[in-house]
């Protein structure tokens, strides 16, 4: 189970010292740093964390007060391994328009190595510094330490700058390698209280909350006989400091949504803003004000609004709807026009990024852009539509029992109709009733004037993902001839249309590679036809293992699950699939002549509320027959049904991929 600590952090609050604060100097080595070689804890660790140290100050500007945001860190690297793991960096920045951004206004970067007792010191080149754009609002610094190599500390120290005070920079204190030391402190002054959820921590190792013995000043202030007048008033900062110990390294990431929503953090949101002249005003809002707050939104509820007079002309001259048409025709046709239309820019956000106007001219736009002008066709048409915002699979999970504008990154479409069902115009693989992979993610919250709700988001149907192989032994010649199917169902059909792409050279690379086949024909069915099954066939040839009399055959030439992907012992958080899986394999064998068979598999035969397994074999003259069947019941599992899933997953493996022996008469 997570744990969370809610902690409002106010400019009042004074919580004693616990425990012990490490004060590392930048630049500075210790000896023990040099002389590590490996991290007791975890001897396999490829790096470790000596120490991250985080500073959060709000400092005067002509404007009022920004934030400057200050980081030290060292790592040290412990194996070959580690050099790639710890030898770049990335520095995100976020960017509302060129006026109004966020800066990082210097890096600071060495690399230490050590030879004969000698420290080599060499400088980050502030040259090789390059600016990456993620989306539009989002960039990164990104740099990569020169001359890494195995036993290297790596330093940095950058300074970040933001005029955005509901953006107080946010904390790590695990990373994918171990950390000795993780330290955050921020600085309050009496005119913004924050709130802030502290994830997977149950107590710090290091709190402390105390006044500083600086002096500040708000506005003007004349000293006069002994005491202070003027407009402004004299404060001194509450300066809150965080601090965690020998922290493991998050390595399992298998089967999840995102690391991000069970690394150990500190996710801060504005509450409350307190004006220097008297008042306040309150920042966090609840559900229903956020709901009335997007609905009055210049690129939410007005973009909606303004979308009218674009979408009724549409439906006017360019997409003609029979009057007499059932209503998820008229959903599918509307879906169809604005997927072949309007080009999604591979960019989210829960806003629209441009006007109507300027979407509908230029015949592009990220997800909400898309999305909140489906509704606006819809509801033309007289089909009951609203938008859903939501948060995509690697953005992490909302909680919904705190109302975080900063949880959301995308916009979908919730038709409310004789049967409801959810809409995206953002991708074109996908049938006109289900959602992209990336938006399967827990719940969304409904954008409506008459309530606010929320909706599931996850798949309730099963994926099918059924092959059919048929091999002809050569024994001679040591090969099989194979003649095959793979056909997807569902998001298994997505998974392959996004994999392959319809690419003849892509699939018969991943036949090779992964199945060891030698492909000589391929053709692909239902592409573009997103309600039916996707289907790829090919034929090939497949070597084959002879020792002696003995021929050694994979029936299933690992079309099943071929290894495990959960290998930690235990687990604290849920296995997540995505969508209920269920995998049939089968395969012909034809036994050349002068062959009999001599070994097979033991058969499974199991049938439980976690998992479904099924391994079979049957001999029908000269022909056997292998059935290999298996469903996982659930999307996703909790921890607690982690072991048991676990071991079926391992029995899958082990009796899916277990050999036959063929032995010659």
């Amino acid at each position: 189970m997570k744990t969370h600590l809610i902690i409002l952090l106010l400019f009042t609050a004074f919580v004693p010292a616990s425990a012990q604060r490490l004060t590392p100097v930048f630049g500075t080595l210790t000896d023990s740093e040099r002389a590590m070689t490996s991290y007791e804890a975890d001897p396999e660790a490829p790096a470790v964390v000596l120490f991250d140290i985080g500073d959060s100050y709000f400092f005067d500007t002509d404007n009022g007060y920004d934030i400057r945001f200050t980081r030290m860190k060292r790592l040290k690297v412990l194996s070959r391994a580690g050099i790639q793991e710890a030898s770049t960096v990335s520095i995100p920045f976020y960017v509302e328009s060129p006026t109004k951004t966020e800066k990082v206004v210097s890096i600071e970067a060495y690399t230490y190595n050590f030879k004969d007792g000698l420290v080599y010191k060499k400088a980050l080149d502030p040259s090789t510094v390059f600016e990456e754009k993620v989306n539009n609002f989002y960039r990164l610094k990104k740099f990569a330490f020169p001359d890494v190599q195995e036993g290297s500390i790596l330093e940095y120290k950058y300074v970040l700058e933001t005029p955005f005070q509901f953006n107080l920079p946010d904390w790590n204190f695990q990373a994918k390698v171990p950390t000795l030391y993780s330290e955050y402190t921020v600085k309050m002054i009496p005119f913004y209280e924050y709130v802030f959820i502290a994830q997977g921590i149950s107590k710090f190792d290091y709190q402390n909350s105390e006044v500083s013995k600086k002096k500040r000043a708000w506005g003007t202030i004349t000293e006069n006989h002994g005491g202070n007048t003027g407009s402004g008033f004299e404060f001194s900062d509450m300066v809150h400091t965080y601090a965690m110990k020998n922290i493991p390294a998050f390595t399992d990431e298998s089967l999840i949504t995102s690391a991000e929503d069970y690394i150990m953090k500190m996710d801060f949101q504005l509450s409350k803003f307190n004006r220097p002249r008297g008042g306040s005003e309150t920042i966090i809002t609840t559900w229903p004000e956020l709901n009335k707050e997007l609905l009055a939104n210049e690129r939410f509820g007005k973009y909606l609004n303004n979308s009218t007079k674009f979408s009724k002309r549409i439906l006017e001259k360019e997409l003609v709807l029979a009057p007499d048409m059932p209503e998820e025709k008229k959903c599918e046709a509307i879906l169809e026009y604005v997927r072949t239309s309007f080009q999604w820019d591979n960019y989210f956000g829960y806003f629209a990024s441009k006007s109507a106007k300027e979407f509908v001219e230029q015949k592009s736009g990220n997800i909400s852009d898309i999305n909140l002008f489906l509704v606006s066709l819809l509801r033309e048409a007289g089909i009951n539509a609203d938008p859903v915002i939501l948060s995509t699979r690697a953005h992490g999970k909302i909680r919904a029992d705190y109302p975080f504008g900063h949880y959301f990154n995308a916009t979908i479409v919730l038709v409310n109709g004789k049967r409801s069902f959810l809409m995206d115009g953002s991708d074109r693989l996908l049938a006109y009733d289900r959602i992209p992979i990336r938006c399967i993610n827990e719940k969304g919250l409904v954008v409506s004037e008459n309530e606010v709700k929320w909706v599931s988001l996850e798949p309730r149907l099963p994926s099918l993902d059924e092959k059919t192989i048929n091999l002809k032994i050569d024994p001679d010649q040591a090969i099989a001839t194979i003649s095959g199917k793979i056909a997807g169902t569902e998001y298994k059909a997505y998974e392959y249309k996004q994999k392959f792409e319809n690419d003849s050279a892509e699939f018969k690379k991943y036949l090779l590679q992964e199945h060891q086949v030698k492909a000589t024909g391929i053709q692909f069915l239902s592409y573009d036809k997103p309600k039916l099954p996707y289907a790829m066939v090919f034929k090939g040839t497949i070597p084959l293992e002879k020792i002696g009399n003995k021929i050694v055959v994979q029936p299933l030439l690992g079309f099943s699950l071929k290894e495990n992907p959960l290998h930690q012992a235990s687990r604290t958080y849920p296995v997540d699939f995505i969508f209920p899986q269920n995998s049939k394999v089968k395969t012909t064998v034809s036994i050349p002549d002068g062959y009999a068979v001599e070994a097979l598999p033991e058969p499974i035969m199991m049938d439980n509320e976690i998992a479904q397994v099924k391994l079979a074999h049957t001999l029908y003259g000269s022909d056997l027959e292998i059935q290999a069947d298996y469903v996982l019941k659930k999307s996703t599992y909790s921890s607690a049904d982690y072991s048991k899933l676990k071991f079926y997953l391992g029995m899958i493996v082990k009796g899916f991929n277990a050999p036959i022996v063929l032995n010659k008469k």
